[in-house]
C-alpha cells in the first residue's frame, strides 16, 4: 500500500519536473518558465485522466455483477492518484503564480507581490477546485478504500472514467496560450 502511495509521489511530480525541464531545454523550444510550468501541468493532469480512464474502463468491463465484483486495479489505482491530487493543488498555484505575471493579462496590474497574498488570493479564486482536490483525498479516498469494503468497482471504474475529458479540455486550454 504505502508503496503504490509512494510511486504515485514520485511520479507526478517527477514527470510534471521532467517535461518542464524538457520545455525549457530543448533548442527548438527554450520555453520561458511559466509557459512550461503552464503546459506541464496541463501535460501531468492530461496523463492522470488518461491512466484513470484506461483504469476505469479495465475495471468497469470486467465486472459481471456491478456490485459483488470486485478488480485488483480498483484499489490499486486509488492509492496511487491520490498523490496527484495533492501535487495538483500546487500545480494549479504555480499556474495561477505565473498567469498573474503574464504581460498584458488581466489581473497583471493587481498581482500580488508576495508569495503569502498570492496563495490567499489564488484559494480565494480557485476555492471550489481546492476543495475538491481537498476532499477526493480526505474523504472519497478513505471511503473508497475502506469503508465500500471491495464492493461496487464497476461503479469506482465509470467514475474514473469521467475524467475522459480533461486531455481534450487541457489541449484546448495550451493552444488559447
Amino acid at each position: 500500500m504505502l508503496t503504490i502511495l509512494a510511486a504515485g509521489s514520485v511520479f507526478f511530480p517527477g514527470l510534471f519536473l521532467l517535461s518542464k525541464q524538457c520545455l525549457k531545454s530543448i533548442p527548438a523550444l527554450r520555453w520561458s518558465e511559466g509557459d512550461a510550468v503552464i503546459v506541464s501541468a496541463r501535460l501531468v493532469s492530461s496523463v492522470q485522466a488518461v491512466m484513470a480512464s484506461s483504469a476505469g474502463y479495465i475495471i468497469a468491463s470486467s465486472c459481471q455483477d456491478i456490485i459483488e465484483d470486485q478488480h485488483w486495479l480498483t484499489s490499486t489505482y486509488i492509492m496511487f492518484a491520490v498523490p496527484y491530487f495533492v501535487y495538483d493543488i500546487y500545480a494549479m498555484f504555480m499556474c495561477y503564480w505565473y498567469k498573474l505575471r503574464v504581460k498584458g493579462h488581466e489581473e497583471a496590474s493587481a498581482a500580488p507581490q508576495h508569495m503569502g497574498s498570492a496563495v490567499r488570493s489564488y484559494l480565494h479564486r480557485e476555492f471550489l477546485m481546492v476543495l475538491h482536490h481537498v476532499v477526493m483525498v480526505t474523504v472519497c479516498f478513505p471511503v473508497s478504500v475502506f469503508w465500500r469494503q471491495g464492493k461496487g468497482d464497476y461503479f469506482q471504474g465509470i467514475m474514473f472514467m469521467a475524467e475522459l475529458s480533461t486531455p481534450s479540455v487541457c489541449l484546448g486550454k495550451i493552444l488559447i496560450q
